[in-house]
């Protein structure tokens, strides 16, 4: 059996080494540095169009692209032509991405002076990463098809010229360097994504191309997905276009508003795919030393119970600072629990700054604490302080939260990995988001694979507030883990009346969540009472992120919810009747018709899609805003 396993491997291996593996340039062009990444065979193509038919054709197995560059972003020349054959349906899968470190040297023949070069040749995208250091210089740009290409024209032009290429190309070429790095960036570099025909490979990189006229389709996807946009020229049907990366396809069609949005994925195989072996580089993470918590995935979802966070699920967890009594819990899990929240949390343990303030109730509380979840049908979360209270707060709570001041109790993050409950990681008051996510590294590596991050304020100059909502580091964070995160605008404001507008902030950039704390009485709490809402104000809070409440609520209150929403549907109503006037304005410029019974479709569409099972009041509801949208019109006109 041993023996059978090797021969496989080698075989696997000796597949690799074949690979036929095109890329765009001559010998010595970054894009042969990227070809050869995985093993392989590189083999040279004039243009992006070639490269892509001769992967249609067969004359290659993997064809690598330049897709983002550090210095200019989005490598159009190659997206371009991608999109092209997408659009025209030939059937790829994205099987990696490689980033190629980028040091665009100047070159010229043996002997040219440096201040004798007047022009330099290179590939356009090349040229746009230098363009402020070789104005500088004085030196005009030269376009041609490739950096290598570039250093292959000057060594064989008895000129002053020079070219903008790799060292590499340089000395393959006889070129002398007159200068080592002429980009307008010192940290350059390429992302290359590598690309097979669908019945030939396993997807492993989320790649989608999205089409739509509408921008608002698009505005928040990035801070949504955690993708990368990659931006391409539009056309007349689709004015937006533009490649998405490491975002799934589905979620980015369900996310997006417009009907008219067409998502085209890559990451999807081909159901009988698999002859090829895929490369290791798919699957690599982001960060090398971190590979668990930040592994190239999709989304972790940490469920419990009715709380479900991470991969568009989101979910507000509500309570006290400090379980004070069985009865104080009690109330306030059911004020919470009315409004919406997913989970109660509470503190039984409390590190205080002052060692004479009070410290919680300890396990004790615990049980009035779950007495409390149990109630209401919410999970409970709860900080641990000690290894050892990791094993009996884990025998009852649902899920263990490391506080701010523990966030590299190295032991401590080892206990709670091996405790077989959900973990809410909270930031340190003073660490970066590389220590926040090493610190997620210590609960992964030791078992536990469900943990939630929270950013809860970081210590600056500021003293208006307790903390700073690095709202910044949290997107920060996004593309690099695939760990659910949210904030806790309670600790970072440290004042009940700036909770509300930080909640709606984070919540507004993305966060997956939010820990809020609520006391119906903060007057008399025992810890923490100035950041504290009180359950009307927490109502507040709810209804403007949209949870739904339940019959335990008052009735004022459930009445001043539905009075909200009816404001908010008043409010975009008018939105559309305006956007809707524009475009008709539009289309009567260009001598279109103003009514579009395809576009009316499109519209019902997405009203029975927003109420499944209700085809009739969908209906009504398109039928009465074309009757608005009349309306207007003939008001406008009178």
């Amino acid at each position: 059996m041993l023996r059978e396993i090797a021969d496989r491997e080698a075989a696997a291996k000796a597949k690799d080494i074949d690979l036929k593996v095109g890329y765009q340039g001559e010998p010595g062009a970054y894009g042969e540095v990227a070809a050869a990444a995985h093993g392989g065979i590189p083999r040279g193509f004039a243009s992006f169009e070639k490269l892509l038919e001769a992967l249609r054709d067969g004359e290659i197995d993997e064809a690598v692209l330049p897709m983002e560059n550090a210095v200019v972003g989005a490598i159009t020349e190659a997206l371009e032509p991608f999109a092209a054959f997408v659009s025209e349906g030939l059937e790829l899968v994205a099987v990696a991405l490689t980033s190629v470190p980028v040091r665009l040297s100047l070159a010229a023949r043996p002997g040219t002076p440096l201040a004798a070069v007047k022009r330099a040749w290179a590939h356009p995208a090349a040229l746009r990463q230098c363009t402020r250091r070789l104005a500088q210089m004085g030196i005009e740009r030269v376009v041609c098809y490739d950096t290598a290409g570039a250093a292959q024209i000057v060594a064989h032009d008895a000129s002053t010229d020079a070219a903008v290429c790799s060292r590499r190309a340089a000395e393959r070429y006889g070129l002398e360097v007159l200068v080592e790095d002429v980009s307008d960036k010192e940290q350059n570099g390429t992302r290359f994504v590598h690309l097979r025909m669908a019945d030939h490979a396993r997807a492993q990189v989320s790649l989608a191309f999205l089409r739509t006229s509408s921008m608002t389709a698009t505005g928040r996807l990035d801070v949504l997905t955690g993708a990368t946009l990659l931006p391409l020229a539009g056309s007349a049907e689709f004015p937006v276009r533009m490649w998405v990366l490491g975002a799934d396809a589905a979620r980015l069609q369900a996310l997006a508003p417009a009907r008219d949005v067409q998502v085209i994925s890559l990451g999807q195989p081909a159901a009988h795919a698999a002859k090829i072996t895929p490369p290791k580089q798919g699957t690599e993470p982001v960060v090398k030393s971190l590979p668990h918590a930040t592994a190239r995935k999709a989304p972790t979802v940490v469920e419990v119970g009715p709380l479900r966070i991470g991969a568009g699920a989101r979910a507000v967890i509500a309570g006290p600072c400090s379980v004070e009594s069985a009865e104080q819990v009690m109330r306030i899990a059911r004020e919470v629990a009315s409004c919406g929240a997913t989970a109660l949390r509470g503190g039984i343990f409390k590190p205080r700054t002052n060692p004479y303030a009070f410290q919680g109730h300890g396990l004790e509380a615990l049980d009035w604490l779950v007495a409390a979840g149990k109630s209401t049908g919410l999970p409970v979360v709860t900080e641990v302080m000690a290894v050892d209270q990791v094993r009996p707060v884990a025998e009852k709570a649902d899920v263990l939260q490391i506080g701010a001041r523990n966030m590299q109790n190295f032991d401590l993050l080892r206990a709670v990995g091996r405790a077989g409950r959900p973990v809410l990681l909270k930031r340190g008051a003073g660490s970066t988001v590389d220590e926040w996510l090493g610190a997620a590294e210590y609960v992964m590596a030791a078992g536990e694979l469900r943990v939630i991050l929270c950013e809860r304020g970081i210590r600056t100059f500021e003293t208006a507030t307790r903390n700073t909502l690095d709202v910044g580091g949290m997107l920060a964070a996004r593309p690099l883990t695939h760990l659910p995160i949210i904030a806790d605008p309670s600790h970072a404001a440290g004042r009940a009346d700036l909770v509300e507008g930080l909640a709606r902030a984070a919540w507004s950039a993305g966060a997956d969540g939010l820990i809020v704390e609520v006391h119906d009485d903060p007057a008399r709490a025992l810890s923490d009472a100035e950041q504290a809402l009180v359950p009307a104000r927490f109502a507040e809070l709810a209804r403007n992120l949209a949870l739904h409440p339940d019959a335990r609520l008052p009735l004022a209150q459930l009445r001043a919810w539905v009075d909200a929403i009816d404001h908010d549907l008043g409010v975009l109503v008018q939105r559309r009747l305006e956007v809707a006037k524009v475009i008709g304005d539009s289309k009567r410029q260009t001598g279109r018709a103003v009514l579009d019974p395809r576009r009316e479709a499109a519209v019902r569409r997405t009203y029975q899609e927003a109420l499944p099972g209700s085809k009739l009041l969908a209906d009504k509801l398109v039928d009465l805003l074309l009757e608005a949208a009349k309306a207007q019109q003939s008001i406008d006109e009178d």
